[in-house]
C-alpha cells in the first residue's frame, strides 16, 4: 500500500511538472510577442495556479513574472492578481486564523441560543457562508465586536498583534481546520491598505446590521443568546 501511494504521488508530481513547464513555455512565448489579451493570458497562467496549489508547488516564479509583465500595460489588473495570489498561496492567510483566535477569545463566555458555544455557531453556521478570506476575517471581527468587550479600533490593534506572532498562529492552525485556507510558514505582512480594507468591511457590516434591525434581529440573539 505504501509503495502504491508513493508511486501515485510520484505520477502526480510528474504530471504537475510537465503541465507547469508547458504552461510556462506558452506564457513566455505570449509575452515575448507582446500579447496583451489578459483573458487569453490568464487561461494559460491558470494552469500554473493548479500546480502551485498541488503537490509540486511549481510555477510561482513564472506566474510572478507574468504579473510583472501585466503591470507594464495594466497596473490595476496586475495589482488585483498579486493581492489575490498572496492569499491564494497562503502567504497572508495568517490574518484569517488570527481573527478566528481573537473572536474565540472574545466570545468565550457566551452560549448561543441553541445552547452551543457561541464560537462554534460562528465557525460552523456563519463563516462557511463567506468565501473571500478578507471578508471571513472581517466577519470574525464583526462578531467579536458585538461581544461588547472592546471597540473596533482596539480589536484591530489586537488582531495586528496576534498576526505578528506568526509562530503562535502556525502552532494553532490545526485547531481551525474548518477554515480550509491553510497558511504557509513563509509569512508576508499585510500592507496598511489591506488592514484598512478589513476595517472598512467590518464597519460596512456593522452599518448594514444597524440599518436593518428588523431583518437582522435574530442574528446577535442566535450567537450570544440575548
Amino acid at each position: 500500500m505504501d509503495d502504491e501511494l508513493f508511486n501515485n504521488i510520484k505520477r502526480v508530481l510528474q504530471i504537475e511538472h510537465e503541465n507547469a513547464e508547458h504552461a510556462s513555455r506558452m506564457l513566455q512565448e505570449a509575452m515575448n510577442r507582446g500579447e496583451k489579451n489578459i483573458d487569453m493570458l490568464d487561461r494559460i497562467a491558470d494552469r500554473l495556479l493548479d500546480s502551485m496549489n498541488g503537490f509540486s508547488g511549481e510555477g510561482e516564479d513564472m506566474y510572478r513574472t507574468y504579473l510583472d509583465y501585466i503591470e507594464t500595460f495594466n497596473p490595476t489588473e496586475a495589482r488585483e492578481r498579486k493581492n489575490n495570489l498572496e492569499y491564494e498561496l497562503g502567504y497572508k492567510t495568517h490574518v484569517l486564523y488570527a481573527a478566528a483566535m481573537l473572536c474565540q477569545k472574545e466570545v468565550e463566555d457566551f452560549t448561543a441560543a441553541n445552547r452551543k458555544p457561541a464560537f462554534d455557531v460562528i465557525m460552523h453556521e456563519y463563516i462557511p457562508k463567506v468565501y473571500d478570506i478578507t471578508k471571513k476575517t472581517a466577519s470574525f471581527l464583526f462578531f467579536a465586536y458585538y461581544a461588547h468587550h472592546h471597540s473596533l479600533v482596539e480589536l484591530m490593534n489586537m488582531l495586528k498583534t496576534i498576526t505578528d506572532e506568526t509562530d503562535y498562529v502556525l502552532d494553532h492552525v490545526e485547531e481551525y481546520n474548518d477554515l480550509m485556507h491553510y497558511p504557509r510558514e513563509t509569512y508576508h505582512p499585510l500592507r496598511e491598505d489591506e488592514w484598512q480594507l478589513i476595517l472598512t468591511i467590518v464597519e460596512h457590516n456593522i452599518d448594514l446590521y444597524n440599518a436593518h434591525p428588523g431583518l437582522n434581529k435574530d442574528l446577535i440573539h442566535n450567537i450570544f443568546g440575548s
